[in-house]
C-alpha cells in the first residue's frame, strides 16, 4: 500500500470516528442530564431511537477511541514533516533548517 492510499484510508477512519462520537454526543444533548430511571425528571430519557443510553455511551467511548488511535498514528506518520515545518516557523537558522528539510524530504 502507498503512502497516499494509507493517509486517506487513515484520515476516512478518523472522519467516520469523529462523525460517529459527534452524533452521540448530540444523542446525549438530546437525551437531557441527571435524574434517574422511573424517577420524576421529564428531561431525563433512558432510550433514545430504540437504542439505551447506555449504548450510545458504549459507541461513544468506543468511537473516541477510534478516533484518538487514529491521531496519534496520523502524527506519528506525519511527525517528520511536523518538525520540518516546525523548524522552517521559527526565525533563527533558516536557510540550514530549510535545507536539511529538503534532503529529508
Amino acid at each position: 500500500m502507498n503512502k497516499a492510499r494509507l493517509n486517506y484510508m487513515l484520515d476516512a477512519v478518523i472522519g467516520v470516528a469523529f462523525v460517529i462520537s459527534a452524533a452521540t454526543g448530540m444523542a446525549f444533548l438530546l437525551m437531557g442530564s441527571g435524574g434517574y430511571q422511573g424517577g420524576r425528571n421529564p428531561a431525563f430519557r433512558t432510550a433514545l431511537l430504540g437504542i439505551s443510553r447506555e449504548a450510545w455511551s458504549d459507541l461513544h467511548a468506543w468511537a473516541s477511541l477510534v478516533m484518538i488511535a487514529g491521531v496519534v498514528v496520523h502524527l506519528v506518520l506525519h511527525w517528520k514533516w511536523i518538525v520540518c515545518v516546525t523548524k522552517q516557523m521559527l526565525p533563527a537558522r533558516r536557510r540550514r533548517i530549510e535545507e536539511s528539510c529538503e534532503v529529508a524530504a
